[in-house]
């Protein structure tokens, strides 16, 4: 392991013992419930375009075992469990992610690093979901590499997204623990995955209309002109207003927003998606009816306030 893994492990570690005052786990994950920051919507659209995903190639295979990599506390697991019965497992970098999802959700996991997986046969699990990881690690060909070859039948990857080669290779990794190490092109997507099926989530533009409910944040308004920082000052004194009538419902209606008009409508996109069938197709199968994935994520997956036993209090460095 090398030396920024091995502190990107140790910091892991405390992130996932982090607790408020009252002892109770702090979650990146709405796992307690509907969530209005903007992280969290963030978050939301991902997991809707990989559970869609899902549900198109459960169409396809038959899929027995499902392993996530990088699995932090096991939400995303934990959907596609609800949703569509799989059969899964869970690995992290952190021993304390293993050990949160195994105490919230009572999933079986390892500790493993995406960059090197060779206690993990060839094949292991039918259907493999990596997403928000490759970015953090320093040799992300050796992790693509390792989930091909663990995959079965479908690999699915979620990453940051960069517009073009030049965006890229001028792209510089912000201070901090855990940071983004890597931003990556379409085209670079599909020569390490050998030609997977790539779509775009989080259309930056609709992210900036979210922004008049979820922040008014001065990043996300191209204010050069007099009349982009007028429209900032009104969403800044309006903002009270409209966040205060943000809900789930207006939530749900971003995140289809975004699902249905990627690649209809022009626009740069905050994340990729993409799709690895390592098998042709087994059967074209009749749709199965399962949980709806919009109502199920935002209005019933939630789980009581979990304490942990240690009650370690929160590090403000941890975030």
């Amino acid at each position: 392991m090398d030396e920024y893994t091995k502190r990107a492990k140790e910091w892991l570690e405390q992130k996932y013992k982090a607790t408020d005052e009252k002892g109770v786990y702090k979650s990146y994950a709405p796992i307690y419930g509907f969530s209005k920051d903007h992280l969290c919507l963030g978050l939301y659209k991902n997991n809707y375009n990989i559970l869609k995903q899902i549900k198109r190639v459960s169409l396809e295979y038959n899929i027995d075992s499902f392993l996530e990599v990088g699995c932090a506390e096991g939400y995303a697991t934990h959907l596609v469990k609800e949703i569509f019965g799989f059969r899964v497992n869970v690995c992290d970098l952190s021993l304390e992610a293993v050990k949160r999802a195994k105490e919230i959700y009572g999933f079986q996991g390892f500790v493993a690093d995406v960059q090197s997986m060779s206690h993990i046969k060839n094949d292991s699990f039918d259907l493999v979901l990596c997403s928000e990881t490759i970015e953090h690690v320093p040799n992300p060909e050796k992790a693509f590499e390792e989930l091909m070859r663990i995959a079965k039948k479908v690999l699915i990857i979620s990453v940051p997204a960069a517009k073009n080669k030049k965006e890229e290779e001028e792209f510089v990794s912000p201070e901090g623990e855990q940071t983004h190490l890597n931003i990556f092109t379409k085209e670079e997507i599909r020569s390490f995955t050998r030609g997977g099926k790539i779509r775009g989530i989080s259309l930056n533009w609709l992210n900036k209309i979210e922004g008049f409910f979820t922040t008014y944040n001065k990043n996300v308004f191209s204010y050069k002109s007099k009349h982009s920082m007028a429209i900032y000052k009104v969403v800044r004194f309006l903002f009270p207003l409209t966040k205060r009538c943000y809900s789930v419902n207006i939530a749900e209606i971003f995140i289809r927003l975004d699902y249905l008009l990627w690649g209809i409508l022009p626009g740069r996109v905050s994340t990729y998606m993409v799709v690895f069938k390592k098998v042709p197709p087994e059967f074209k199968n009749k749709p199965k009816k399962y949980k709806n994935i919009l109502y199920y994520m935002l209005k019933e997956s939630k789980i009581r306030p979990y304490l942990l036993k240690s009650k370690l209090k929160y590090d403000k460095k941890v975030r």
